[in-house]
């Protein structure tokens, strides 16, 4: 099914630091957080599986989807193995990260010919200081790569929109109460959870399943 885009002509665009993909060539995305669950432009394609040695966190903050100018959401972003270690350093109930962490996600082939609209919508859905990055998928049950050079979108530390070395705590107090346009931010949460769950068992790694449980504590309060 085509799914139509709309993007403004007049928009800020998601930040690229320069890609080594050119127009009219395949475009494969991988899919970290909303987009695992809602996936709003057309694909002929799709692979489940994981990147190593970063730390997928709700570390982005949120003012036009799950939040507002005034109360921003919180959203995924992916942090490097080794400035996750270095944010969290003096806290010790953050779990460590390496160089073979895995971020499970989903990596969609965008469907052919129709590359350089999809790329001009998610610029815009990922606008709120999000760059273009490029990572190797793996599969779940080979561990080889299955994808190279695949296009995402990240929340670099010095974008604007980046939270910091929020705790997880606080992180959660954010998420169980704010909303935006896209709805609420808890929301977001439990439907990323759900679907990586449905996907596989293991998918939901111990930040997020914290964070979920967090969350839940909150609003049942």
């Amino acid at each position: 099914m085509t799914i139509p885009l709309t993007v403004p002509s007049l928009c800020r665009k998601a930040i690229a630091l320069g890609t080594p993909w050119e127009a009219n060539r395949p475009l494969w995305v991988f899919g970290y957080g909303s987009i695992i669950y809602r996936v709003d432009f057309p694909i002929e394609a799709q692979v489940f599986g994981y990147i190593k040695g970063r730390q997928r966190a709700f570390l982005q903050e949120s003012h036009d989807h799950r939040g507002t100018e005034t109360n921003p959401g919180r959203v995924c972003t992916l942090i490097p193995a080794d400035q996750w270690n270095h944010m969290f350093s003096n806290d010790p109930g953050t779990p460590k990260v390496t160089d073979e962490s895995v971020c499970w996600g989903m990596a969609y082939k965008v469907k052919s010919g129709m590359e350089q609209e999809v790329k001009r919508h998610l610029d815009y859905r990922e606008k709120d200081g999000y760059t273009i990055d490029f990572v190797d998928v793996f599969d779940g049950d080979s561990n080889a790569v299955v994808l190279n050079n695949v296009m995402v979108y990240v929340g670099v530390s010095d974008n604007p929109s980046f939270a910091g070395a929020s705790s997880i705590r606080d992180t959660a107090k954010v998420i169980a109460y704010a909303e935006g346009p896209s709805g609420t931010n808890r929301e977001y949460l439990f439907h990323l959870c759900n679907a990586l769950r449905e996907k596989r068992s293991d998918a939901v790694d111990p930040y997020l399943e914290n964070l979920e449980r967090l969350v839940k504590d909150i609003v049942r309060q």
